[in-house]
């Protein structure tokens, strides 16, 4: 998705890109014609995963509200903590997609999807007395790429070992995140890996304004919820954030800027 920007020279993931101070009204055009063809494209594609991701929930009969599990599951004590998540999530996942404002809130939305039917997967696995499931770790760079690498793979750990005496900055970069075999072969060979952007405000002037394209891991977390978890891929906090709001209000915040 938008693996070159014609405005970046290179990745820069610590700030947001400053663009040029002649950034014209065609280029600012450009950056949002741009953005708005990825966010329908991406809207369908999300829609249709949400919708997927319900369907198959409902086929698994998930409570259509959180309630005691614990005669339907037996002794496992995480069952109904699990069950609340999953739900929870699956709410949040569907209120994302109504309410997105860029494209890592759509983002989130598949991801949080996606972790409710891991979530619940896991309760019916325990129930069964079979493994659980191992859930995906999804590529930090852009977390709608296939699931990330495993660092604990035999394969990989053979690598790091072979590798130990000769590792340099490229291959420094890329065990730095969780990235997908694509992402890893582009930061190997000295590219920037395929980012999901984010649209971002950047003043020109004291009256001036433009929106610019940058990785979404850069936009200030005061501005977006999921620069710092891979759009919800990480930690269990989000959808209850996102139920109460707070991702409206950063976006607004943004807005504001």
């Amino acid at each position: 998705m938008l693996r070159r920007w014609w405005f970046m020279e290179r990745l820069r993931p610590a700030v947001p890109a400053q663009p040029s101070r002649e950034l014209s009204k065609e280029q600012q055009q450009l950056v949002l014609d741009e953005w708005a063809t990825a966010r329908e494209r991406l809207d369908r594609l999300v829609s249709a995963r949400v919708t997927a991701v319900g369907d198959m929930l409902r086929t698994a009969e998930l409570p259509l509200s959180p309630g005691p599990l614990g005669t339907r599951f037996g002794s496992d004590p995480h069952a109904e903590d699990d069950c609340a998540w999953a739900f929870d999530a699956f709410q949040a996942a569907g209120k994302l997609l109504d309410e997105a404002a860029d494209l890592p809130d759509l983002a989130a939305a598949a991801v949080l999807a996606d972790r409710a039917l891991e979530r619940f997967a896991a309760v019916h696995a325990r129930a069964a007395g079979q493994p659980v499931p191992k859930a995906a770790q999804r590529c930090f760079y852009n977390p709608l790429h296939t699931a990330a690498e495993d660092a604990h793979s035999p394969v990989r750990k053979q690598h790091r070992r072979q590798a130990r005496r000769r590792t340099g900055p490229r291959e420094a970069a890329a065990d730095r995140r969780p990235a997908c075999p694509s992402c890893r072969r582009a930061i190997l060979a000295g590219q920037a890996p395929d980012v999901l952007p984010a649209l971002v405000p950047v003043k020109l002037s004291r009256l001036r304004t433009a929106r610019v394209l940058v990785p979404y891991y850069s936009v200030p977390q005061q501005w977006s919820l999921w620069s710092v978890c891979a759009c919800g891929a990480y930690g269990d906090e989000w959808p209850s954030l996102v139920l109460r709001g707070e991702h409206r209000k950063r976006a607004a915040a943004a807005r504001k800027a």
